[in-house]
């Protein structure tokens, strides 16, 4: 093998040399009965009563008082009441406390180490390989160091292996922090990897921790009763090694490993190979902030629409709100129902995701919690739909709620934080909100609305594209493009009566009812119809209709009084001529001309020369070239025009 060398006795028991991990000192902690725990914590007079902690119509934890009366784990409520009339029961459904509780554990355990990666709410691994090798170079070589707790097989040379008899020193320390600092009593595995500590860290029970000797490895491997006790080794890849006839470890250690590949693959071979031989070389990696975060609850039977478009809007509210306390903002929702089965009771879930619309985000994180549970209940009641016709008779157990894909709300480079943000055109609350909600203007368009031709009439817009471009049935997808769902979930019906109220000029009356109603009032606005006709007017073709003058003037008698309409492009044109400027540089086009000119003239020439270095394309041509230099002159003042016009929401109705 690539990295071990097996040696078979005559009693066909593998001798395991794992070189280069024997100086590795892994920790794995596993809090005792942790929900009980929790809630004794809370309550102190459970502490010495049989407790159980009920989920739906099973017992999925008790203290150990209970346990030395007939109940354990996964019973049903029924036969934990009859082993034990007088215990008690306490709803464990409601997950807050216990993932509090989890993240401080977590944290103390990061306190005294940076390598701690966690796995579910009650077991943590920590590399305290660096902490081992510290306190070796500050001990003289006559010390000695004996183990702390239990030794797995009583070794008779206990004192072997002084990295994990240091290891389980620091493993005491943690264990009697987390109880003094916290109240959590749990085991500790003490062993060269992450595998091999896990496994040993349960057997001695409770409040106990076991080292684990590299020359035990092969007694403890041999001591599981089955592939499915082997950390890694899950349910489905059980069933395809029972297919060859594989069912104890030492079965898959025997088992020839060219054959093994040919039906498994090489790596997966590999790996349950050197799992079965009780190696890992996996490294504890520090978890970090969740990936993604998920609710879901399980029932026995739920068979119409109206319950599941009830749970679903239970678990989202309870997602939402986890998700506003975790600041950052979800793209993905995914929905998860599990369907029952009488030969496949726990292994039949289906999936389907959909962007989240980046106003619903938004809302999930300025905590406006019920707007955002309304808008994602139709999109969760879609992807259900995709999932399982409803016209049909249908049995689901199980439904989950997730949120992934999750972003940091951190400052962009060119944000508030910029300097270059001083000198943008958005002095304008009006401006600035109208930027904001570009994107859904694009989203909500991807269509072309006008063109160049006579009259400037609508193009056949692409609306009805957006909504059919979503992957097949069946295939999951998280693009930036809007699906279906998304884009239904993102329109809102609420506000403006749009049949009542009469688009602009020249906006098709469909897509204007699309738009949020935000967005209408902005375009329905004096500046924005004034702004419109100056646009239409610069591209209208010399022979149109009395249709295009008839609107140009009504729209011109629409201006409230003392309201003056002034021409953009003169005034602009103005400024530029008062600013000082340099000969072969122009400024940006987001830059504002007044602010500008009230700099210092020292400032105002750093940044002119700083401009020209960065856009050497945009140097003015020499006045010697007069042919080629005013027809370069004129394509700059379009481009100037242009960039004046980069923030404004009328760009997405010009011309084509």
């Amino acid at each position: 093998m690539d990295n071990s060398d097996i040696e078979v006795e005559e009693d066909e028991r593998p001798v395991i040399k794992i070189p280069g991990s024997a100086h590795r000192v892994i920790l794995h902690f596993d809090l005792d009965c942790f929900y009980a725990q929790v809630e004794m914590i809370r309550n102190p007079a459970l502490r010495d009563v049989p407790l159980g902690i009920q989920q739906k119509y099973i017992i999925v934890t008790c203290n150990y008082v209970a346990r030395e009366r007939g109940v354990t784990k996964l019973m049903s409520v029924t036969d934990a009441k009859e082993k034990c009339p007088e215990l008690v029961l306490v709803k464990g459904e409601d997950l807050t406390h216990y993932r509090e509780m989890s993240y401080k554990v977590t944290e103390l355990l990061l306190s005294y180490c940076p390598l701690v990666e966690r796995l579910g709410f009650d077991e943590n691994f920590v590399d305290v390989t660096e902490m081992v090798e510290q306190r070796l170079a500050e001990i003289s070589e006559t010390d000695s160091f004996s183990f702390k707790g239990n030794v797995f097989n009583h070794s008779s040379n206990q004192d072997a292996n002084i990295w994990l008899a240091i290891g389980s020193h620091i493993a005491a320390e943690m264990r009697d922090a987390i109880r003094s600092k916290i109240g959590l009593t749990g085991c500790a595995g003490v062993a060269t990897n992450k595998l091999l500590a896990k496994l040993v860290s349960g057997t001695f029970k409770p409040n106990q921790q076991t080292v684990l000797l590299q020359e035990n490895v092969g007694d403890i491997m041999g001591c599981l009763s089955g592939l499915r006790k082997v950390p890694g080794v899950g349910h489905q890849t059980a069933k395809r090694l029972q297919a060859l006839g594989l069912v104890s470890v030492k079965d898959l250690q025997l088992y020839p490993l060219g054959d093994l590949a040919r039906e498994l693959g090489a790596t997966t071979a590999q790996r349950l190979r050197n799992l079965a031989l009780g190696i890992d070389e996996s490294a504890v990696t520090p978890t970090g902030a969740p990936q993604s975060l998920s609710d879901e609850d399980s029932f026995k039977k739920m068979c119409s629409v109206k319950e599941v478009m009830a749970k679903i809007r239970e678990l989202l509210g309870s997602l939402v709100e986890r998700m506003h306390k975790d600041g950052r903002q979800p793209q993905t929702f995914r929905l998860t129902i599990r369907r029952f089965s009488a030969t496949n009771k726990w292994f039949s879930r289906e999936s389907r995701q959909a962007p989240i619309p980046g106003a619903v985000g938004q809302k999930i994180v300025s905590g406006n919690i019920e707007d955002a549970v309304s808008q994602l209940v139709p999109l969760a009641v879609k992807l259900f739909h995709k999932m399982v016709d409803s016209n049909a008779a249908f049995h689901l157990t199980l439904i989950n709620v997730c949120f992934s894909n999750l972003q940091s709300r951190g400052p962009a480079a060119s944000g508030k934080g910029a300097i270059t943000s001083f000198f943008t055109q958005s002095a304008s609350p009006r401006k600035s909100q109208i930027s904001s909600t570009q994107n859904q203007v694009i989203m909500v368009f991807n269509a072309t609305l006008f063109t160049q031709n006579a009259g400037s009439r609508l193009l056949d817009h692409q609306i009805s594209e957006c909504s059919r471009n979503v992957p097949p049935k069946g295939q999951m997808t998280c693009n930036s493009e809007q699906s279906e769902e998304n884009y239904e979930a993102s329109c809102s019906t609420e506000g403006i009566n749009s049949d009542k109220t009469k688009p602009p000029p020249h906006v098709d009356p469909e897509v204007f009812r699309l738009l949020p109603e935000e967005i209408q009032k902005e375009l329905l606005s004096p500046y924005y119809l004034n702004s419109l006709q100056s646009h239409m007017s610069k591209h209208e073709p010399l022979g149109n209709d009395s249709s295009m003058k008839a609107d140009r003037s009504r729209m011109n008698h629409q201006q409230p009084a003392g309201i003056r309409v002034i021409n953009e492009e003169n005034v602009m044109e103005q400024e530029k001529l008062s600013l000082p400027r340099s000969s072969d540089c122009n400024f940006p086009g987001n830059v504002d001309p007044e602010v500008f000119s009230e700099l210092p003239p020292d400032v105002q020439k750093e940044l002119m020369s700083e401009w020209k270095q960065q856009n050497p394309v945009l140097k003015t041509p020499s006045s010697r070239k007069t042919g080629k230099g005013s027809i370069s002159k004129s394509k700059d003042r379009k481009a100037e025009g242009r960039s004046s016009q980069s923030n404004n929401l009328l760009k997405y109705f010009k011309p084509g």
